[in-house]
């Protein structure tokens, strides 16, 4: 029977855990292992809580921690499973209906004060000196203010053989708050129809639909060696985290269950993380960015969206890198279309904050021009403008328009040809030692109709005939290139 790890951060929430945990304990897919993160809850039960279920049920594990948000905190429950921390037993006797205590030994970047095992679990003093981290084959993660279907564990299972990700859906509960009205017809959870399907359609459809946002995290369950082979995880201290998972969990993925059910039900309340109710409380700042709410005089609203804005910074920079080394061109472009390009429209009211205290500015900027760049793959509009043809043809036309532009033509020329050689030779570099950089064929790109066009256009047609005079020197046709250049000129006007 496979085993399944369960993830869950608890970070204020006594009057929703319990509901939580008993959709864990009553799920009727019984060979679970179940890590709680106590993210340095502040109100009087949370911890009491999740202590209380981690002494009755031997399938769980408590870790308390220092806050440092929801992505350390499945972080946390990644690692553990990944088998990445020693512990070390605190308490050395084990006393009936009681909570073991462990230290973590060595490394420990998010601050874990204690971990918490139920000695119900523990047979003897023997297993517990010698206790090791389980093995699991999938994982999932619930937030601690939602819950599941009874059902939801053993439906993903019976799917998850061959695929990567098992993708199911969810429905919404409005607790204390109005409903707020939406387009029901919307959902991240497309292509409902089929069952399993290639993670490039996914994209596909995503671009079909335009849709230029995707988050993913607590809609399904993952194949654990997968997770570990991509060496994913959250990117800490940011919002909107699963934008930045599910996007690259869904680029690296090959196949895709669709599981068209709703087995996931999402809490929308007051005082959460995401201030649903549309006002921010002092109790959904969360204590790490409490130095920027200082600097914001407390503005609550201007926390949040600053927040988001440096989030979406963050997660670009590192979807960029992510995919570098990992290139499946197709995707690529789509990604960049969509999700880049949308985050970085968010991001882009960075500009108008006078004040920028994670001094975020120039990371936008940066990565707004490499949004641009052809290491993202901009289509082949681009590439056809990065040929020598066509540099060289801009050169001409741009410097032979004064006469200081004319004296310097022949340096402004050879430094094109140069530099143009060095990238040509650091990209089959590249390729050598990682021929999935290949750059795809022209004709596969979107724009590649539009791009033809560049090759009827003079500035290209010029650095052709300067190409090709230059390797004929000998025969005198570099003399030649001042009358052909002219003829071609006359040639395209006439055409025009």
């Amino acid at each position: 029977m496979k085993t399944v790890g369960v993830v869950i951060p608890i970070y204020n929430v006594q009057d929703y855990l319990r509901e939580c945990l008993d959709s864990v304990i009553n799920q009727t897919y019984k060979n679970l292992q179940v890590v709680l993160v106590n993210d340095g809850s502040t109100d009087e039960n949370s911890l009491n809580i999740a202590k209380e279920y981690t002494l009755k049920d031997e399938r769980f594990i408590l870790f308390d921690k220092k806050n440092g948000g929801l992505s350390s905190s499945r972080n946390v429950g990644i690692e553990y499973f990944s088998k990445e921390y020693k512990l070390k037993n605190i308490t050395n006797d084990i006393k009936e209906n009681s909570l073991i205590e462990f230290s973590i030994e060595g490394n420990n970047p998010y601050e874990i004060y204690k971990v918490y095992k139920s000695s119900k679990f523990f047979k003897n003093k023997n297993e517990l000196l010698n206790f090791q981290t389980p093995n699991i084959d999938y994982i999932i993660f619930l937030d601690s203010d939602d819950y599941w279907e009874l059902n939801c564990i053993e439906e993903c299972v019976l799917r998850m053989d061959g695929v990567e990700v098992v993708w199911f859906d969810w429905k919404k509960k409005y607790d204390g708050i109005e409903e707020i009205k939406t387009d029901e017809n919307f959902s991240w959870m497309i292509l409902r129809n089929r069952k399993i399907i290639h993670s490039l359609e996914w994209f596909e459809e995503m671009q079909r639909l335009d849709n230029r946002l995707f988050a993913f995290c607590i809609q399904g369950m993952i194949n654990f060696n997968f997770l570990k082979k991509i060496k994913l995880k959250f990117i800490d201290k940011v919002v909107s985290e699963d934008y930045h998972f599910g996007i690259i969990l869904f680029y690296k993925a090959q196949f895709i269950h669709i599981l068209n059910q709703k087995l996931y039900t999402y809490r929308i309340r007051t005082n959460s993380i995401c201030s649903h109710e549309g006002k921010v409380s002092k109790e959904s700042i969360l204590p790490f960015t409490q130095h920027i709410y200082k600097k914001f005089q407390y503005d609550g609203h201007k926390t949040k969206l600053y927040h988001y804005i440096v989030s979406c910074i963050i997660m670009v920079k590192n979807i960029i890198k992510d995919i570098e080394n990992h290139c499946d061109y197709r995707k690529v472009d789509i990604l960049k279309k969509l999700f880049i390009a949308e985050m970085l429209k968010h991001a882009s009211i960075i500009l108008e904050f006078d004040i920028d205290p994670w001094n975020m500015k120039n990371e936008y900027k940066i990565l707004k021009s490499l949004y641009f760049s052809e290491r993202l793959m901009v289509g082949a509009l681009l590439r056809i403008q990065n040929q020598l043809s066509y540099k060289l043809g801009q050169a001409l036309i741009i410097n032979s328009k004064n006469i200081l532009g004319c004296i310097s033509l022949p340096f402004i020329i050879l430094s094109i040809i140069i530099s143009h050689k060095q990238e040509q030779k650091a990209y089959k570099l590249k390729i050598k030692k990682n021929p999935n950089l290949v750059l795809p064929p022209l004709s596969l790109y979107d724009d590649y109709g539009e791009a033809l066009k560049i090759k009827n256009h003079f500035s290209y047609q010029l650095g052709q005939e300067f190409l090709n005079s230059f390797k004929n020197w000998h025969k005198g046709a570099i003399f030649l290139f001042p009358y052909r250049a002219f003829k071609l000129h006359k040639k395209l006007k006439k055409r025009q």
